[in-house]
This record gives C-alpha cells, sequence and structure tokens, in this order.
C-alpha cells in the first residue's frame, strides 16, 4: 500500500514539472515575440514602480543591517533655516540649508522636495552658494553661525558640479562654521569662503579664504586672530575685485556669551583680496563693536548697508532686545508654532500682536542699528536702529532694482522702502518669527523667500502675503523618546517650536503625514517621554524649568514644575 502511494505521488510530482516546463515555455516564446508587436499604448496604464532606493546611511554591520532609517515627519513645523541659494536663471530651482537639517533642493518651485546632503559627515549648515554662470555648481558651507548654546558644528566646504546630485570635500576642514560663500560671477573657479571658526575656543583656521583653482587648493588672504573669524561678505557686482568683509570676535562658553571685541570691524579689499582696509571714521561708530550684517546693492553698487551691533552681546546671548527709538518689541505671528514662550496648553495661542518697528526719534549712532553709504563705504550714515538681537540674526538685504528696498531679519521680519530709515513689520501671515535667511529675486522683487526658526515661507507680492511651505520633513528635535505600545508612538521637543507626538507607523497607504503629529507641549520644547506603564501620559519640558503632564484621553494640561518652597515662619511660644 505504502509503494503505491508512493507511485502515485511521484507521478503526480512528475506531471507538476512537466507543467511547469510548459508554461515557461509559452512564456519564454511571448516574450521573444513581444518585440515583433506593435502594442496600442493605454493611457491609463499603470506606470511599473521605481526601484527601492538604497537605505539612508545604511550599515553593513550584520547585527545592525536589518534597522534601516525612513523619514516619519513632521514637516507642519520646520526647522532652523540658515541659507536659501536659488538659480537665477531657473528660479524654480530652489537650495535650502539648515542648521540641523541638511540641503534640500526643489526642481519646481517648491512643490515638492529633496535632501540632497543626507550622506556626508555634517548636517549643520551655515551657506550655500550656487555658480550663476554654471548652475551646476553648488557650494556647501558647513556649520551654522548662529552663536546659540545649541549650536551645531560643520566640518569644511563642500563642492557639487552635478546639480547637488553628488559632493566633495572641499578642504577647510577645521573651520567649524561658515557663515558666507562668494563665487566670481564670470570664472566659478574663483571663490571666497568667510570662515567664523570656533565657537567655544581660538583655532586657527578662520579668516577669508580664497581659491583660483575650484577648490583644489586655499589661501587665507585675511587673518586677524585665533579669537575673530568673519560672519559676512559681499561682492560689488560691478566690479568683482571689490568685496567688503565683516569681522567677528565672540567666544562662547559654558556659562555665558561674550559677542564682540577690537576685531570686529568692517574690511573692503579693491584687488580681490591682495589687501584689505579696515574702515574706521567717516561716521561709522567708534568704540566696541559685535555682529555686523552687510549687503550691495546690485543696481547701484555706490550703495552700501551695514546692520551693525554697536558694543558687545553679554550675559547668555539669548535675550531678544526692545526695537530702539521707543518701538516696542516685535512680536511674533499669534500661532502656536509662533511662540517663543511657553504655552500654557498645547496648541494655546499667543496674545501678543505683530508690530511695527518704527523710528520716530532721530537714530543714535551709540546703539546698534542700520547705517548706510553712497560712495562705496568711504563716508556713512546712521539711517535707523534696527538691529534686533545682532549675534543671533543680523542679516540684511537690499533688492536688486531699488536700492531703497531694504529687508532684515530678526524676531520679525521687517522691511523698508525710505533707504533703511524706517521699517515696517511684515509678520502677520508668517507661520513663524526669528528670519535668518533671505532670498529676493533679482529679476523680480515681488518674489521674497525668508527662512527662519520654523522653516521656509514665500511671498509673491513684497511681502503682503505669504504661504508656508510644509513639505520639508526637517524639524528640528532637542532630543527624541518612545512609547511602550505597538505600534509605538514617538515624542520629541522642538526647537521654538513646542513638542509633538506621532506614529512611527500608520494604516493610510499614503503614510505618515502632517495631519498624523500633534501636540504635547509649548514653548522651547526639549525633553518628553512617556508614562511606561500608561501610554496616555506624556510628559513635556520647555525653557526656564517649564515641565508639564498631559492625558490624552481627556486633554487635560497641567504644570508640574518645581516650586521654591516658602519660608517657614517660626511659630510663637506663648
Amino acid at each position: 500500500m505504502k509503494e503505491k502511494a508512493r507511485a502515485i505521488y511521484t507521478l503526480a510530482s512528475l506531471g507538476a514539472v512537466i507543467c511547469a516546463m510548459a508554461l515557461a515555455t509559452m512564456v519564454s516564446r511571448a516574450e521573444v515575440a513581444a518585440p515583433a508587436q506593435t502594442p496600442t499604448p493605454s493611457p491609463t496604464a499603470t506606470p511599473s514602480p521605481s526601484p527601492t532606493p538604497t537605505p539612508v546611511n545604511w550599515s553593513q554591520d550584520p547585527m545592525l543591517k536589518r534597522f534601516v532609517w525612513r523619514g516619519i515627519g513632521p514637516a507642519s513645523m520646520g526647522g532652523r533655516i540658515d541659507d536659501i541659494a536659488v538659480v537665477e536663471s531657473n528660479p524654480y530651482i530652489i537650495y535650502v540649508g539648515f542648521a540641523t537639517g541638511g540641503v534640500w533642493k526643489s526642481i519646481n518651485n517648491g512643490t515638492t522636495w529633496q535632501p540632497i546632503f543626507d550622506i556626508y559627515s555634517t548636517s549643520s549648515i551655515g551657506d550655500i552658494a550656487v555658480a550663476q554662470s554654471n548652475p551646476d555648481i553648488v557650494w556647501v558651507g558647513t556649520g551654522e553661525a548662529n552663536n546659540r548654546q545649541s549650536s551645531s558644528f560643520g566640518d569644511g566646504v563642500y563642492k557639487s558640479t552635478d546639480g547637488g546630485k553628488t559632493f566633495k570635500h572641499m578642504g577647510l576642514r577645521e573651520s567649524q562654521s561658515i557663515p558666507r560663500i562668494v563665487i566670481d560671477p564670470k570664472d566659478p573657479n574663483t571663490v571666497y569662503v568667510a570662515v567664523l571658526g570656533h565657537l567655544f575656543g581660538p583655532n586657527k583656521e578662520r579668516g577669508i579664504y580664497k581659491s583660483t583653482d575650484g577648490g583644489t587648493t586655499w589661501n587665507n588672504i585675511k587673518f586677524i586672530d585665533e579669537d575673530t573669524g568673519f560672519t559676512d561678505l559681499v561682492m560689488d557686482a560691478s566690479d568683482s575685485k571689490i568685496l567688503y568683509a565683516a569681522s567677528y570676535q565672540r567666544r562662547r562658553t559654558s556659562w555665558g556669551f561674550n559677542g564682540g571685541g577690537p576685531g570686529s570691524g568692517i574690511w573692503k579689499t579693491v584687488d580681490a583680496g591682495k589687501s584689505w582696509k579696515k574702515l574706521d571714521g567717516g561716521g561709522l561708530p567708534s568704540g566696541l563693536l559685535g555682529r555686523i550684517g552687510l549687503d550691495v546693492s546690485r543696481s547701484n553698487p555706490n550703495t552700501l548697508y551695514a546692520q551693525m551691533e554697536v558694543g558687545a552681546t553679554t550675559g547668555t546671548g539669548g535675550e531678544e532686545q526692545p526695537v530702539a527709538g521707543g518701538g516696542a518689541t516685535p512680536s511674533p505671528s499669534p500661532t502656536p508654532s509662533a511662540s517663543p514662550s511657553p504655552s500654557p496648553a498645547p496648541g494655546a495661542s499667543p496674545s501678543a500682536s505683530p508690530a511695527a518697528s518704527p523710528t520716530p526719534t532721530p537714530p543714535d549712532p551709540k546703539k546698534a542699528g542700520v547705517w548706510r553709504s553712497d560712495d562705496k563705504g568711504k563716508t556713512w550714515r546712521v539711517v535707523s536702529n534696527e538691529d534686533n538681537r545682532p549675534m543671533y540674526y543680523s542679516q540684511i538685504r537690499v533688492d536688486a532694482k531699488n536700492p531703497e528696498y531694504v529687508y532684515v531679519g530678526g524676531l520679525n521680519f521687517s522691511k523698508s522702502t525710505d533707504g533703511g530709515k524706517t521699517f515696517k513689520s511684515l509678520q502677520p501671515g508668517i507661520a513663524h518669527s526669528d528670519h535668518h535667511a533671505i532670498w529676493i529675486d533679482p529679476s523680480n522683487g515681488n518674489h521674497i523667500m525668508i527662512g527662519n526658526d520654523g522653516g521656509l515661507d514665500v511671498s509673491y507680492d513684497e511681502g503682503a502675503t505669504w504661504e508656508f511651505v510644509n513639505t520639508i520633513p526637517a524639524a528640528q528635535f532637542y532630543a527624541v523618546a518612545a512609547d511602550m505600545r505597538k505600534p509605538y508612538q514617538v515624542y520629541g521637543g522642538l526647537q521654538d517650536n513646542g513638542s509633538w507626538g506621532g506614529p512611527s507607523q500608520t494604516r493610510n497607504p499614503s503614510g505618515i503625514t502632517n495631519a498624523d503629529w500633534y501636540r504635547v507641549g509649548g514653548g522651547d520644547g526639549f525633553y518628553a517621554a512617556a508614562d511606561p506603564t500608561d501610554f496616555n501620559t506624556v510628559y513635556s519640558e520647555s525653557q526656564n524649568g517649564a515641565m508639564n503632564r498631559l492625558d490624552l484621553r481627556t486633554g487635560r494640561f497641567v504644570s508640574i514644575r518645581l516650586q521654591q518652597p516658602r519660608a517657614l515662619v517660626p511659630r510663637q511660644l506663648f
């Protein structure tokens, strides 16, 4: 009986093999015959899926190879942007550099974005420059120049010759912070780099560096000392041999910040960096100077603007400065993500409203503000005291076609139409405050992009209205945590964007979206954690010792901040 069953099984197996071979032969013949056919293309045909890309930073260690990095968001609240660079001949091509989120590129005017710097050794970006004579050449200077306690550091300059598809490290590894790169508009091999240098100590690799061979070799064409670097650099549009540079002496320690010193000042070269002259007198402020921002008008290169910190930033360097001339301290837009102070509850809005920053009284040259020169830096005059928290911002830009139109960053983003004499806040409608990057379309002054602590905003009407770009998942987390449910939820505190939670997985075919993320704390989000025995209880923490507990079931949000005990009053004995 067993032998009969075995025979039947063998026969059935043989039949299955024969059928499989026949089917394979039919398919093979069909494939061979296919090229001879002329099929009618179907307009509704479903395209074949793209091949799965190689995971980013995939470990080849046998133990770690199963762990694959994937982005889960969020993009509804962004991270700090330090620079925006655009191909001027095609402004649909945009590069954005984040303080800790690397470089992102769009080729369709910001509709979609791709990260192009994830595989390199640092994600802290100070500046991006595109060679307008050959837009395939893109330079990235790493290391943010924001002087914060939490500043991230870079490891030099990188160059791409294929529009950001690949980058090559080009030196200046010990620079740590690069706030500006300038490329000669006629010769893309001539590149200038402003190196600010180490924040927490002295170092030699700082100053102005120049390459005339596309970055193969570098010369330090301006060095002051091991405590002073350069924080800005601009080129005369009519003469590439004329450049202006802003030096900055600063030092941060674990207990405070000193931003300013005798090394700070404005410098000028008329021979492409062979010699430099420090601009003194002629209306410039005397005494100790701090951080300085520069820009020169394209339409009238005689006109030069300098946003100057008079005196030095001391303390922690984190205090917002009141606007001089009687104006109130600028306030961010009344949105939860724009609140720079702890919120009373998740999603609660601050009550402050945006304020313009006029200068009704004559500007005081002994205070920080905006200086203007109309003779290429020979003489200067102070035009306003518009300069909020210089150590953190100091960004000034001039419209390419109108030298009277001036924009400045800061807590508010502000605009002047009278050559810097008065400024009006453009903050209403902007999703966040704290502006570090400004780009004005040289062909169309209505088109403006700004980068701030909340991400990227775009205007097409000179700042009258704004659109927030919520498609770049580059939120700036200080720390992350997870709860114990399956699938687990992720929590974390975001720089100046509160604390948030979101899923690690969803059943949505589109994956995790912005709508899946929810706020669990306010203020400058730092640490967040979930109770390991009850995932509905979430804790969050923010600046100045604020601590809160949130019940996800009820939405109840209570402060659990430690309070100083009241002084004990001794009892009177009778």
